[in-house]
């Protein structure tokens, strides 16, 4: 090819590809492109055309076309080579990141607990370990209760906001069902109570009047006739020897000359006479350490509360016995005439747990 061809197609070239250039994404004028260095890297396919031609313009004058078209076939497999190239790296490394998606399944954040609810979760188990704590013992397990209703709401609060938010709910569960059986043994135990409150009103109530219901095991040791002792006869009560000497079913005429502020009886009065002997090793008051009652066949107990009425022989005239010592006594009773036809004198020691009771025929 002669030096003017090549210099025409160079020429042609130049211009042809000038507006089509760019580096770095930025157009650049015809004007600014003479003056520029540009990289083979910036170079569109005319621009890079026209390089070559220059070259081949500048360093010979023998060059010809097929030459031409060799270099630039070349050019060509070189940069298909090098944007395939490329494009396999690129889907190289997406496969790897996509194999390990699939590895690890789900992503650790996705599949891991929160933390949502455990602070209210931890408040109500406390509040409710510490009603269930209380709920045993009368009058504070009232505040148990409240307690256990607070407890009970933060627990359920918990256990939302833990379903809500992809949290624990252990916490939740348990100070929820300790919270339940809290509340549930305050009505428990405060039922008890009540009940046991009411039986020990019910129980003074009738000991302020002197008389009480008879139990089926007293009414059934003063109907056996083989438990109860003559009059006369001594046993063993405590630390005492006691003997009922003699009873007085009427004696009203006795209680009116014993004292004249005695007050008429209420049914009839009853005395009884007995004899105690201390058998302890220190000192014992018997009209103290000994109760005194009547068994009326009309299975109720009388007591001594019974009346207030002064007898001839008053207990508090007995004095403090020593070992050995001796103290003779009489006790009254005001009971309905109905409960006297086959009454039992019962002696007990007023200090007892055994509750352990001796009977004696009052005929």
């Amino acid at each position: 090819m002669t030096h003017s061809a090549l210099r025409f197609l160079w020429c042609w070239n130049r211009l042809y590809s000038l507006p089509q250039t760019k580096r770095n994404n930025t157009f650049i004028s015809p004007a600014q492109h003479s003056g520029q260095t540009i990289s083979a890297g910036g170079l569109s396919s005319g621009a890079e055309l026209s390089v070559v031609l220059g070259m081949m313009y500048f360093r010979s004058y023998q060059t010809s076309v097929p030459e031409i078209c060799n270099i630039w076939s070349r050019r060509n497999s070189v940069r298909h080579t090098r944007q395939h190239h490329s494009r396999n790296c690129f889907m190289s490394v997406g496969n790897q990141l996509g194999s390990g998606r699939q590895s690890t399944g789900q992503s650790p954040v996705s599949g891991s607990k929160s933390t949502a609810g455990k602070g209210l979760g931890v408040a109500a188990l406390v509040i409710a370990i510490v009603a269930l704590c209380l709920c045993w013992v009368p009058i504070i397990n009232n505040f148990a209760a409240v307690l256990g209703f607070v407890a009970l709401v933060f627990g359920v609060i918990s256990l939302i906001v833990a379903s809500k938010k992809n949290g624990g709910k252990g916490l939740g569960v348990a100070s929820t069902i300790i919270a339940i059986v809290s509340i549930v043994l305050v009505f428990i135990t405060q039922a008890a109570y009540v009940k046991a409150l009411d039986g020990l009103s019910a129980a003074i109530e009738d000991a302020g009047d002197g008389e009480v219901a008879a139990s089926d095991e007293v009414l059934a040791q003063a109907q056996d006739p083989a438990q109860a002792q003559t009059l006369g006869q001594s046993a063993i009560v405590g630390e005492y020897s006691v003997s009922i000497d003699d009873v007085n079913l009427e004696a009203d005429k006795e209680i009116a000359e014993a004292n004249p502020f005695n007050e008429q009886a209420e049914g009839q009065y009853v005395v009884v006479d007995l004899t105690t002997v201390y058998n302890g090793s220190e000192e014992g008051d018997p009209w103290i350490d000994l109760t005194v009652e009547l068994v009326g066949s009309d299975a109720r107990i009388y007591s001594t509360a019974s009346t207030m009425a002064v007898t001839n022989n008053p207990a508090t005239d007995v004095p403090t016995l020593t070992a050995g010592g001796e103290g003779s006594y009489q006790v009254a009773f005001d009971v309905p005439t109905a409960a006297v036809t086959d009454a039992k004198v019962r002696v007990t020691e007023t200090l007892s747990l055994n509750n352990d009771a001796v009977l004696w025929a009052t005929k």
